[in-house]
């Protein structure tokens, strides 16, 4: 048996962790060696299994977390999606209780999208842990502002 000794070995072992797949295998992973490819999977991984539903019902709960409401064009040109899929994936939500579309006072021939308080409570369970946590505890308020800023660059050459 292995004495601790220090160094490389024990930050190494220190590093592990659990499977994240939740398969009770319990294979512990390192991400030290890992690319930033592969932690960028293994993150996006989580967050799709995690929210529990389909990924652009998950994407536009937390726009409209964010945002309040808006307009479904506006929706549209955030998603980079087409026309009828934002339409299908509304009227999805709708029937599930979750947004409401009304025609915008200004101009009528424009759907504005708000959560309803059923979306609004799933839209805030999707971003918490299953144990009730905030999804980016583990990162300070300035961590999670420069990270943001920094997947915005990536996001913004991906264009």
């Amino acid at each position: 048996m292995r004495e601790k000794g220090s160094g490389r070995e024990d930050a190494i072992m220190e590093q592990k962790r659990e499977c994240h797949r939740g398969c009770g295998c319990g294979r512990k992973l390192s991400y030290e060696h890992d690319s930033l490819y592969s932690m960028m999977r293994a993150c996006g991984y989580h967050l799709y299994v995690r929210s529990g539903r389909e990924a652009g019902q998950g994407r536009i709960l937390a726009i409209l977390l964010d945002r309040k409401s808006m307009t479904q064009k506006a929706l549209q040109d955030i998603l980079r999606i087409q026309p009828g899929s934002v339409s299908e994936i509304l009227t999805k939500m709708e029937e599930k209780g979750l947004i409401r579309r009304q025609k915008d006072e200004e101009d009528r021939r424009r759907s504005v999208i708000e959560l309803t308080e059923a979306g609004h409570e799933a839209a805030v369970r999707q971003e918490q842990q299953e144990d009730g946590t905030p999804t980016f505890a583990a990162l300070s308020e300035q961590e999670q502002e420069e990270m943001k800023k920094m997947l915005a660059k990536l996001l913004e050459s991906w264009k």
